[in-house]
């Protein structure tokens, strides 16, 4: 209930204020377009309407007036539509009993939201709800009487925002009228006043004009918003009186009344009895609670019992697990240590033989760096004698027709066998041909 009355709040809200403001404006821009650019592009509609900033505000003021209005008349014709949908079960001759009463709310419950939010659905639903609350019918009446009362309240709340626009819209004007003169006499010119009067009079009178305009517009739409709020205020009032009279035709009357006006002590004897069934009722309901309320204690106490010892359980199991995983972490622990020592001896090992055979590398780079050394040496020594033997072999053919050519020769290969021998007998040493250089003198001494 409070979160159907939270929302009725924010529709009504809604439909006092925001709906009518979003209307308002676009009829506002709609007039506009046809002030300007539409069938009412006429001098006269600037002049009312275009002509100052609050001939603009007093016009959108008139029409979201105007916008609420049209929403109030649809409302309300709603209201005259849904009339014939709202119908309680005919009641009995002899009266209807108050016990069903809750079957008569749940009835109207049942109708659409729009029935039950009408003038005649919420009097019967809240009269309804009197009934039950009290258990008696005597007040309904009063109780009739006093939610019509609410209702024209409600009536009178709904045109608040139309009486603030009809209120306001003329002080609009009248602030239009104080601005447009104020603005007049001070665009007034003290030396064209005194030079040009006409010319200063009428440039007065134009600003006048203009002032005065917007207390006429405003005045204007204020009365029509008045003779448009009566009317629709007159059709309403018409609205409730008809749910006033439907109310009084369903209620009055229908239930059963104990007593009369000659024995006026029977009515409260019978709300005395009513009362005291109302009372075992609530004394019966009273013990059942108090058997349910024991079951579940002993349910509570069960369920207590079974967790306590489902945790003894829990906390011996966890124990024996803790136990045995933390022998077993050890364990593994240990393992771990010793892979890791074996790991570490074996790493130290293959260490110590690559630093071995790094070293033997080291001293093998060294001994081919020294033989490298002594090739290269070997290689220039092999050079030097091949410069060398060519020198002699110049030498030998210069001085094959010499007198003492074989002396010398003999002295030449015994120097080459000496160096031969210093160069370590190399296989490859160079010999001279003594046999070509013994037969050549002896063919030119034939010659």
């Amino acid at each position: 209930m409070s979160r159907r009355s939270h929302r009725n709040g924010i529709l009504a809200t809604a439909n006092a204020l925001g709906w009518p403001i979003l209307v308002g404006a676009a009829m506002t821009s709609m007039f506009y377009v046809l002030v300007y650019r539409g069938p009412m592009d006429v001098p006269v509609m600037h002049r009312y309407f275009g002509s100052h900033p609050v001939a603009f505000v007093a016009t959108c003021m008139f029409f979201v007036g105007i916008a609420a209005l049209m929403l109030k008349t649809a409302q309300v014709l709603m209201q005259y539509a849904t009339l014939g949908h709202i119908e309680l079960d005919e009641s009995p001759a002899n009266g209807q009993a108050l016990a069903d009463v809750p079957r008569l709310i749940a009835q109207l419950n049942d109708l659409p939201e729009s029935s039950q939010q009408s003038y005649l659905g919420r009097r019967l639903r809240d009269a309804l709800s009197f009934v039950q609350r009290q258990g008696d019918a005597g007040e309904l009446n009063e109780q009739l009487k006093y939610l019509a009362d609410m209702d024209v309240a409600r009536q009178h709340e709904s045109f608040s925002l139309v009486r603030i626009i009809t209120w306001a819209t003329p002080m609009l004007g009248f602030l239009g009228t104080v601005i447009g003169i104020t603005k007049a006499l001070g665009d007034l010119d003290a030396h064209q006043l005194a030079t040009d009067i006409q010319g200063a009079m009428d440039g007065l009178l134009s600003g006048l004009y203009v002032a005065f305009d917007t207390t006429a517009l405003a005045l204007s739409l204020s009365i029509v918003l008045m003779f448009v709020m009566f009317a629709i205020d007159r059709l309403e009032t018409q609205l409730l009186a008809q749910v006033d009279l439907r109310a009084e035709e369903g209620l009055i009357g229908r239930f059963e009344q104990i007593g009369s006006g000659h024995d006026p002590y029977l009515n409260s004897i019978g709300r005395m009895c009513q009362q005291v069934m109302t009372a075992t009722e609530k004394m019966v309901q009273r013990q059942t609670e108090l058997w349910e309320q024991a079951f579940a204690d002993s349910r509570q106490q069960w369920m207590q019992a079974i967790e306590s010892a489902g945790t003894r359980v829990d906390q011996g199991l966890q124990s024996t697990l803790r136990d045995a995983l933390g022998t077993f972490a050890d364990r593994m622990t240990e393992v771990e240590d010793q892979s890791s020592r074996r790991v570490q001896h074996r790493w130290q090992q293959l260490q110590s033989t690559l630093e071995d055979h790094a070293g033997q590398m080291q001293s093998q780079q060294q001994e081919l760096v020294r033989q490298g050394e002594i090739m290269t040496a070997v290689m220039q020594a092999t050079g030097d004698v091949i410069t060398l033997e060519k020198s002699l072999n110049d030498n030998l053919r210069s001085l094959a027709g010499a007198k003492n050519f074989e002396d010398t020769v003999m002295s030449l290969s015994a120097a080459i066998h000496l160096m031969s021998a210093r160069l370590g007998g190399s296989s490859g040493s160079p010999q001279v041909d003594l046999k070509h250089s013994r037969q050549s003198p002896m063919k030119e001494r034939a010659a």
